[in-house]
């Protein structure tokens, strides 16, 4: 018993609570310590979802743009199919003359002459020129002209030349004119391009 009085256990207890403050401080505030080191892990995580957050964003907006390029690129092959269709990818120069006589007989225009003259070939398409002589009122004429300017097949009137004229059966000069111009058509011709994507070829 005597020896249990001279046990220094306040000393231990001292000793015993200054272990357990520095377990207490290394545990919660200590730079190495798991508080810290969980709250360093946390923010890296944090940082990291955020990061992955604003790429998330970013690879939506790129999408939305790929989806409206996308859009635009199919809209401009739509128009450029209609172009083709418009121009043709069969020039028939039968069929051409055979249209101008329809379209001038339908507004009672007097046809002396309509023939094929100079063929140009351009980059992506031909152009067939038809060299045009006829007789009626400037008003027919006009028609004429808006008729030919509302077909679905691209024909362009060029070089006009207008002169007074008699017709037969009357005689008002003046009121009857002689016109000679050119007529335009077009034809498509395939690019490059177009024959390679056509035989499924490579450049």
């Amino acid at each position: 018993m005597e020896k249990l009085k001279n046990f220094p256990f306040a000393l231990i207890l001292v000793a015993y609570v200054l272990y357990l403050g520095y377990q207490l401080y290394d545990f919660h505030y200590a730079p190495t310590g798991r508080v810290e080191a969980h709250k360093a892990q946390l923010s890296g995580v944090k940082k990291e979802m955020a990061e992955l957050k604003k790429k998330l964003e970013e690879g939506q907006k790129f999408m939305k743009s790929l989806d409206a390029k996308r859009a635009d690129i199919g809209l401009q092959i739509k128009k450029l199919g209609e172009y083709q269709g418009a121009l043709s990818d069969a020039l028939d120069v039968p069929a051409v003359i055979k249209l101008l006589l329809m379209e001038s007989k339908k507004i009672e225009l007097r046809v002396d002459k309509i023939e094929p003259a100079r063929r140009n070939q351009k980059e992506f398409y031909l152009e067939q020129e038809f060299k045009v002589e006829m007789k009626g009122t400037f008003q027919q004429f006009l028609l004429f002209a808006q008729r030919i300017s509302q077909l679905q097949r691209i024909l362009r009137i060029e070089n006009y030349s207008l002169k007074p004229t008699l017709i037969s059966g009357t005689n008002k000069q003046s009121k009857y004119l002689n016109a000679q111009f050119s007529v335009k058509a077009y034809q498509y011709t395939l690019s490059k391009e177009d024959q390679i994507g056509a035989t499924g070829g490579t450049l």
